[in-house]
This record gives structure tokens, sequence and C-alpha cells, in this order.
């Protein structure tokens, strides 16, 4: 019995010295990219949007291996207006946080990392898809969400493998609509895919418009296998499917999506993730925002159980290296790359309820790995 007490107290000894990871967590107050606002429709509105969810099932996922190395995860989530997110990171760091993942669009992540400039800190950015955030070349960033050339080269690369080598490209009206079908079509010309037309949908209801407002007569008088949607907002997207001209498949906003991560995944642990997920929020689907930011937080904490006594810089710098080795439910070995910071992963090619197929697509090869088949490759790496 005195042996039994003195291992309890010694447990318990250890534990009580346990050095807190403070692990940072910026959100945008309001974001746009998550108000599904399609009330006017009569739609059923999906459960809103919560990434901080994700960040918090990393801490509990990884709580046990934490402790292993006598580290406990403390997550300091904030929520900020435009303005208020340089002060939010400022008093996180002065906490403490040695590593802060942003839920945040592209405009503000720039912002955040010109505030980050001479702090202690490295930036996770969970959300933002856009390749000029990683052209940027922040020194103390990393990217833990896909860019947007990876989900690009994922279409691209189905789309080879299916044969559907003509395609339409209808655009919206939103101003991130253009940027999303430009990086499409600078994927497809690179795997030598034909645009065979490019055209712009409004929601004007005005006569005149009916060519830019009619589904029939927007996909009219031009071959093409399949078309591609750029519809960041929701507007349209929903209507061209089962209503073009020719018979044709529908991918990108609507239809055939690549993703980061899909509830509907059923292998390689993918169902525990979405369960443990599920349970934690009451039934919310984990989106693949909520993904990103999940392996955001665990690639810290696994990086610190791997260098426990290491300060953030020689933890990201570990973290970007080839002996970093992140499970992300994929079924491979995922990790970040050296040039840009970009977190290597498959991309999930999904509709509404089911996963067709994963990028990289069999067959495409790579000197190093395949899943750098996806995004910007090394020797085409440059810094703006």
């Amino acid at each position: 019995m005195r042996a039994l007490a003195t291992l309890v107290v010694g447990l318990w000894a250890g534990a009580a010295m346990a050095e807190d990871l403070r692990i940072g967590y910026l959100s945008l107050a309001d974001d746009t990219r998550y108000q599904q606002d399609w009330g006017y429709a009569r739609l059923i509105l999906p459960p809103p949007i919560r990434t901080v969810e994700g960040a918090r099932m990393a801490i509990s996922d990884l709580a046990f291996v934490a402790e292993s190395v006598n580290l406990k995860p403390v997550l300091d989530a904030r929520e900020s207006g435009p303005d208020g997110l340089a002060a939010s990171l400022q008093a996180m760091v002065a906490d403490g946080a040695g590593f802060v993942v942003l839920d945040l669009p592209a405009p503000l992540v720039q912002v955040v990392a010109e505030a980050a400039a001479d702090l202690p800190v490295t930036l996770i950015n969970a959300t933002a898809p856009e390749d000029t955030v990683r052209t940027a070349c922040y020194p103390n960033m990393l990217h833990a969400g896909p860019s947007l050339r990876m989900t690009m080269d994922s279409y691209v690369q189905y789309l080879r493998a299916m044969n559907w080598m003509k395609v339409l490209v209808l655009v919206g009206e939103d101003p991130s609509d253009q940027g999303l079908a430009d990086a499409f079509v600078t994927s497809a010309e690179r795997m030598r895919l034909e645009i065979t037309g490019t055209r712009a949908f409004t929601l004007a209801a005005n006569p005149e418009a009916r060519e830019g407002n009619n589904v029939k007569l927007l996909t009219a008088d031009l071959d093409y296998d399949v078309v591609f949607v750029a519809d960041t907002r929701g507007e349209f997207g929903r209507f061209i499917p089962y209503a073009t001209q020719l018979p044709r498949p529908v991918i990108g906003s609507v239809g055939l999506t690549a993703l980061a991560w899909h509830w509907a995944m059923e292998r390689d642990g993918a169902t525990q993730v979405s369960s443990r997920f599920d349970k934690m929020t009451g039934g919310r689907k984990m989106s693949a925002a909520d993904w990103s930011v999940w392996v955001a937080v665990k690639s810290v904490i696994s990086a610190y159980t791997k260098r426990p006594g290491a300060d953030q810089a020689e933890v990201r710098e570990y973290m970007k290296s080839p002996k970093f080795r992140l499970d992300g439910s994929k079924g491979v070995t995922l990790g970040y790359r050296p040039w840009d910071g970009q977190l290597r992963m498959p991309l999930l090619m999904a509709t509404s309820d089911a996963v067709i197929a994963i990028a990289p697509i069999e067959g495409y090869l790579h000197p190093e790995t395949t899943l750098d088949t996806l995004g910007t490759d090394q020797a085409e790496f440059v810094c703006d």
C-alpha cells in the first residue's frame, strides 16, 4: 500500500508540474464566409460553422499524448472585428502563445502577418486558400488548409483521368468568383484541358440580362464535357445541375467539389474523427474548415511532444523538416513544405453526401511525393 501511495503521489506531482502549452486561435466576428443567408429561398439553414470547435477537439484528442511529455495544451480562443485583430494577436503572444491559428479571410491574414513580423510567434493560416498568402513568404507562417492551386489541380487531375477534356466555365458576380475561375483556368491550361467558353452568370431578372440569368441560354451553342462553376457565395450554382443545355456533369462550387475534408469519408480513421466531432458539437458535421483548424492545432501539439523545451521558432523549423510526420486520417503521412509552409495533403472529390475520389489521382507521379503534384512545386515557387 505504501508503494502504491508513493506512486500515486509521484504521478500527481508530475501532473502538477505540467507546463502549459498555450495555443492561440483568432477568428473574425461575423465572418461572411460562414453566413449562409439562404432564407429567402425557404431552405433549411445548416448549423453555423464555428471552427474553434475543431481546435477544441484537437486539444482533447492529444491531451494524453501531451501529458506524457509533461505538457498541458491550453487553447486561447479570441474573436475580433477587423480593427481589433492585431491587438488580439499581441495579447495572445503576451499571454504566452507561441503559435496562433488563424481562421481569417486572406486580406486579414496579411494584416495579422504584418502585425506579427516582430513578435515571437508562428502563425498557421487554416482557412484562407489564396496563393498570394503563400507567395507573400511570411517567414513565421504555415498553412494548414489547402491552397487554391492545390484545389484546382485536384479538379484537373480528375478531369483528365475521366477524359473530360473540354470545359465550360461559369462565373458569378461576387468579386471572388472571378479569382476562383482564373485559378481553375490556369490549372486547366497547364494540363492542356480545353476551355471552350467562359460565361458570366447574373442574378438580374430584367429581360436584357436573359443570356446571363437563363441556364439554358448560358450553356447553349458550345461543346463541353463538363461545367465548372465559380460561385463562392452559393447564389446561382445550385440551379446549374440538370439544367444545362447538354447533359453534362458539374464541378466546382456545386456538384463535385474538392475539399480538405468531408464527413462521408469512411477510411483511414476518418469515420472516428467525424464521429468525435459530431458528438462534441451535438451533431454538426465536420466541415473542411473545421478539419483545417483541427489539423493545425494537432500539428502544433504533435511537434511539441517531439521537441519538448524548444522555442516556437525551433518547433516551426522542425515542422517544415522531413522529420515531422502528421496523421490527418487521410491514409498518408502529412507534412509542411519547406519552401512555402504549405501542408501537403490529399483532397477529397466529393458530392453533398459521398466521396467519389481522392486526389492526387492514381497515375500522377512526382520524384519526391505524389502529394506535390497538387499545388506549387518547389522548382516553380517564387516569392512576390
